[in-house]
């Protein structure tokens, strides 16, 4: 629905920084009454609506795995320039399984996101490859962005290195459009294919 700036019992609340460095107002309703030309969706269109989510969703993913690409390439140059006792970053192999952890995460995420994608050009994404998607590349550029922080050091941990807004801004995207604890629940009703009501369940006295 559509609800003007100024409707009686509708309120923009002050704006929180958040640590990605965006600004969000909460919204506040008491009461709004909202003209029927202003209701986009009739009866049973909020699940309609919820079906084409995982569009958006897709686009989270895809953010998160390019960032959290961007931060392996920063690291990725760093371990290549920068010398420890005589030896290049890399020559040290406790860092060479960080990356090669962090190049599996990123490129099964990718073909995840990217069969997601393909599977959806002509309709709907799948619910199912949708959630693996997005698990995925939130927590591969999550992965990828901290290590990359690690790598760095004191500069990736500085505002000098764009690496520590790497880290931030994957985090965030780990929270919109469903937490990895909402998506395995999903991955899961897709491997038993049934919904799990995830309510309490209802004991004898209320009943």
């Amino acid at each position: 629905m559509l609800i003007e700036k100024g409707t009686p019992g509708f309120e923009v609340g002050e704006p929180s920084s958040f640590m990605n460095g965006e600004e969000w107002s909460q919204l506040y309703f008491d009461n709004v009454r909202v003209p029927k030309e202003n209701v986009l969706l009739g009866p049973g269109g909020f699940k309609k609506q919820i079906s084409g989510f995982n569009g958006e969703r897709l686009g989270n993913s895809a953010r998160a795995v390019a960032v959290g690409r961007h931060a392996f390439n920063l690291a990725r140059e760093h371990a290549l320039t920068r010398k420890q006792f005589g030896r290049a970053l890399c020559e040290f192999q406790g860092l060479q399984w960080k990356f090669a952890e962090m190049e599996l995460r990123l490129e099964s995420a990718r073909l995840l996101l990217m069969r997601a994608a393909v599977n959806g050009m002509d309709g709907l994404a799948d619910p199912h490859e949708t959630a693996l998607a997005k698990l995925a590349c939130n927590e591969a550029g999550f992965l990828a962005a901290n290590e990359a922080v690690q790598v760095l050091g004191g500069l990736g941990f500085s505002r000098e290195s764009t690496a520590q807004y790497c880290l931030r801004r994957t985090r965030g995207w780990m929270i919109a459009g469903g937490s990895p604890e909402i998506l395995k629940t999903r991955v899961a009703e897709g491997v038993f294919d049934r919904r799990f009501d995830q309510r309490p369940p209802r004991t004898l006295a209320a009943e």
